[in-house]
């Protein structure tokens, strides 16, 4: 690969827009806060509307970047360098509490190698490169359908199935989830009702909800696939939403969002995703239901619609899914489902088998 010199006009530099102020975001990433390309590099993503935990973990890339090689500006983006820093995050350490001394998951090394693509790219739009040296993996389609590997990645995905709790652990989920806030209560339910992620819940407002047909809207720019959609939520649901909006009333009468805190902190502010979170976690601790997450419910409904029997089309355009591929990764079918499957099989094989 050969770098060109960029063009006047095209320097990333020149009148670059400081990032928005958010807060911690220069403690947070205090490599990428002193380069200037770096910077320029984040506030281009925000100008883009990129969420702020996205923004987060490009600038975690940029920090790891530089801390190999320094500045930016004096970077030789190449194959070589690619590679190089692939190595150096594979021997890197996590930071996280939980990781025991460990380095760093499978999937923050394809967050970090997505984080730097998506830097060469912007380096390519500025005339600093001539084409992008993070390469991708190439898969084609036979006429049936079946996905082959053309070329593999730099780093191969894998796919990991969550546990989805039984019946049992639902219930103490359940029972452990009573003795918490409405708030809380109703939280859980909608995850669950309309299979949500993190910010399409923390994020619904007040002129979401068609409260008579028990329907809410998603709004595109909360919704990760760019596209708005409307689900429907149950009669528990319902009720709960009666009994919390009173409440809500009394901390903020003004502010649209649904959930707000009531702690002295952050009294009547918007809830964010982390407490959403947190809520979770202390319901996976309670309920000693290991694994749970807030995704967990947004599985756990999407495998129940297709145990229910909606067609794959039906449960993507549910999920706010591009593709039935995204669907198909959340669809999981317990060892009773297939035991129940076999068992069917198992008898018409009997059948067709039986006169010998």
């Amino acid at each position: 690969m050969s770098e060109v010199p960029p063009p006047a006009d095209a320097d990333p530099q020149a009148n670059a827009a400081t990032p928005t102020e958010r807060p911690g975001w220069v403690s947070l990433l205090p490599r990428t806060a002193g380069d200037p390309l770096a910077t320029a590099f984040i506030a281009h993503l925000d100008v883009r509307g990129l969420s702020h935990n996205t923004l987060l973990a490009y600038g975690r890339t940029l920090e790891s970047l530089i801390e190999l090689v320094g500045p930016l500006d004096e970077l030789r983006l190449d194959a070589v360098c690619v590679h190089r820093f692939l190595a150096h995050l594979r021997q890197t350490p996590s930071r996280h509490r939980a990781a025991g001394g460990r380095r760093l998951s499978h999937a923050t090394v394809r967050q970090r190698v997505a984080g730097l693509r998506a830097f060469a790219e912007y380096l390519v739009d500025c005339g600093r490169l001539d084409r992008n040296p993070v390469t991708r993996g190439r898969i084609r389609r036979t006429p049936e359908g079946e996905v082959i590997a053309v070329r593999r990645g730099l780093v191969p995905s894998a796919v990991r199935v969550p546990r989805l709790p039984t019946d049992e652990q639902w219930s103490r989920l359940l029972n452990s989830l009573r003795a918490r806030p409405i708030r809380d209560r109703l939280m859980f339910t909608l995850a669950y009702d309309g299979a949500l992620r993190r910010n399409e819940l923390v994020t619904l407002r007040l002129d979401d909800f068609d409260f008579p047909a028990q329907q809410v809207t998603i709004r595109p720019e909360h919704a990760k696939s760019g596209y708005p959609r409307t689900i429907v939520y149950s009669d528990p649901t319902s009720t709960l939403l009666r009994l919390y909006l009173p409440e809500r009333r009394k901390l903020s009468p003004e502010t649209p969002f649904l959930f707000l805190s009531g702690s002295p902190r952050n009294r009547s502010k918007p809830l964010g995703g982390f407490t959403w979170g947190l809520v979770a976690a202390a319901l996976a601790r309670d309920a000693n239901v290991p694994g749970f997450s807030t995704h967990t419910l947004r599985h756990l409904r999407l495998t129940d619609l297709a145990r229910a029997g909606l067609d794959i089309t039906e449960i993507a355009k549910f999920a706010g899914h591009r593709s039935t591929e995204s669907t198909m990764t959340y669809i999981h079918l317990s060892g009773r489902d297939l035991a129940r499957a076999f068992d069917r099989a198992s008898r018409i094989m009997a059948e067709r088998l039986g006169r010998l």
